[in-house]
């Protein structure tokens, strides 16, 4: 069994129900602003990760191997950052202060821009300022002040205090994309593949919203750390990894190592099970559709 840092989120659900409601009444009365250039959100409406990220990195390298100038926006979530921050290709990203989702997004995306702060709408003049024809949102579903073409990920399996908004909000999504085996009415689909499982016997820890998707990735998987979601590491917890690893192999996600590694008493060791996303044609097909229509397109 995994060791677990962090409380369940069911001990929170009143909280994640009020806020579950508190989202949906806002959307018939926040009216976004309209962005200067073309805008796709990828989100969800679980709590922790249904692939957001990679699937951005998979639109991003698809338009911009289509000839457009793309760059990409995140939040920055736990990020000491403030304000609007604009990293141009090849510049590097530290997680500590842009957050770990825009580090991981730089290491993917090297030649693109990255755009990072919570008001989406800055985000979006900045892209247009720096002569960019599209920006892709990394989790920007819930974020009404900004209109753009909606990107949702939907695992139906997923019920409960584990969802940040009822199913009806999907109502309000352009394009609905569900796992393989799953369906939901004019939903396409989408796949993550693991990238470099190993086969040996490994210690793993992480700090992400569905842990126990990652572990079970491992066939023979001595022990498990779990930390809360986002998770600023401490020199005492990588020492903590390194003694309960007990000199087996350390696995990690690609979230979890772009800032342990950032640590004074890091010395090597640890890797990261990366992840792939494709998306279907006819899910790309209709993006591009969505896109030649902007902003028309917008409800």
């Amino acid at each position: 069994m995994p060791r677990s840092y962090h409380p369940p989120l069911k001990l929170l659900s009143p909280l994640v129900f009020v806020y579950r409601w508190g989202v949906f009444f806002r959307r018939f009365l926040v009216k976004g602003k309209i962005p200067p250039l073309p805008v796709i959100s990828v989100g969800n409406i679980a709590f922790g990760g249904t692939g957001k990220t990679p699937v951005v990195i998979h639109l991003a390298r698809l338009f911009s191997g289509a000839g457009l100038r793309v760059g990409v926006g995140t939040r920055g979530f736990k990020g000491k950052g403030r304000g609007t921050r604009v990293y141009p290709p090849n510049q590097e990203v530290s997680p500590q202060e842009a957050g770990d989702e825009a580090a991981v997004l730089r290491e993917n995306l090297p030649e693109l821009w990255i755009f990072v702060g919570r008001r989406r709408e800055e985000l979006a003049r900045r892209a247009e300022r720096e002569g960019l024809d599209l920006l892709i949102l990394d989790d920007g579903f819930q974020y009404l002040g900004l209109k753009k073409i909606e990107v949702v990920l939907h695992s139906p399996e997923i019920k409960g205090y584990y969802l940040r908004e009822a199913e009806r909000a999907l109502n309000f999504a352009h394009l609905v994309l569900v796992p393989p085996g799953h369906s939901f009415p004019g939903a396409h689909h989408y796949r993550l593949f693991p990238l470099d499982v190993p086969r040996e016997e490994v210690f793993a820890f992480c700090g992400i919203g569905r842990p126990e998707r990652f572990v079970s990735l491992f066939p023979r998987l001595k022990q498990a750390l779990v930390f809360p979601d986002h998770h600023t590491y401490s020199s005492g917890d990588l020492e903590r990894i390194y003694e309960l690893s007990g000199g087996l192999p350390i696995y990690t996600t690609e979230k979890d190592l772009v800032k342990i590694r950032t640590l004074p008493n890091f010395r090597g060791g640890i890797r990261a099970v990366k992840w792939r996303a494709e998306v279907d044609q006819e899910a790309v097909e209709e993006l591009k559709e969505l896109l030649k229509s902007w902003p028309s397109v917008l409800k």
